[in-house]
């Protein structure tokens, strides 16, 4: 099916984008599956607005200040309720990749059934000079030697000679290499994630642009109409 395209909507609101991102694919798609629908959502409501505008003109018996102020009531309300929508879709993906994170940070434990080899290689670790050890755990994860790892960064990171920090990143960096999927997911999340914060503010100008005006001149339209309908009330008790 063709995709379409509406030249009066700015295409970095399209859906077809959000397939772009890093990580995205068929197995991941399920994950931003709501952005995808959010931005589809954004790019078919401005283009019903862009409509509403044209049948607006098309009407003789109005003036061009109140074609502004009918369009802009359900422009506002449209507007309204799809920054909830992309808040919402923004909280969630935030969530998911704050929960992957503490998945992919959590504590490994040593391989059990391995005796007092966990503890001597640890030992043997915390011999070596800090290149040495850099060298040792990188060699252990380039040959994917599971037993080395778990008995390096299965203990207090002390046990094997390594700062905190480093301990953090290794043990990161494990089950990442554990979970390949996981990691996809937080690339695709994340990108879907800055997605709506760089491109969900577009809808501003884009409704402006429906307008044809900035907000501010329409809300002193606004405010002239309701100082003339007051005025027409001076004779209520």
């Amino acid at each position: 099916m063709a995709t379409t395209v509406d030249t009066r909507v700015t295409p970095a609101l399209h859906e077809a984008t959000i397939k772009e991102l890093e990580g995205y694919d068929e197995e991941t798609a399920v994950y931003v599956a709501p952005v995808e629908e959010a931005f589809s959502d954004a790019r078919i409501t401005l283009g019903k607005l862009h409509d509403a505008k044209a049948a607006a003109a098309s009407n003789e018996a109005w003036t061009e200040a109140q074609r502004v102020l009918l369009v802009s009531k359900e422009a506002d309300k449209q507007q309204e309720r799809l920054c909830k929508k992309f808040d919402a879709v923004h909280t969630a993906l935030k969530k998911q990749v704050e929960h992957i994170d503490q998945q992919l940070s959590q504590p490994l434990k040593e391989k059990a059934g391995m005796g007092s080899l966990n503890g001597e290689v640890r030992a043997y670790a915390k011999a070596l000079s800090r290149e040495d050890r850099t060298k040792m755990v990188e060699q252990a994860f380039a040959a994917g030697d599971t037993d080395t790892l778990h008995a390096l960064l299965g203990a207090q990171h002390f046990l094997s000679g390594f700062i905190p920090e480093e301990h953090a990143f290794y043990v990161r960096k494990f089950h990442e290499m554990q979970n390949p999927a996981l990691v996809k997911r937080l690339t695709v999340t994340r990108a879907a994630m800055r997605a709506v914060e760089e491109r969900a503010p577009l809808i501003f100008p884009q409704i402006d642009k429906v307008l044809g005006m900035r907000r501010d001149k329409v809300k002193a339209i606004a405010k002239q109409n309701e100082d003339a309908l007051a005025a027409l009330k001076f004779g209520a008790q």
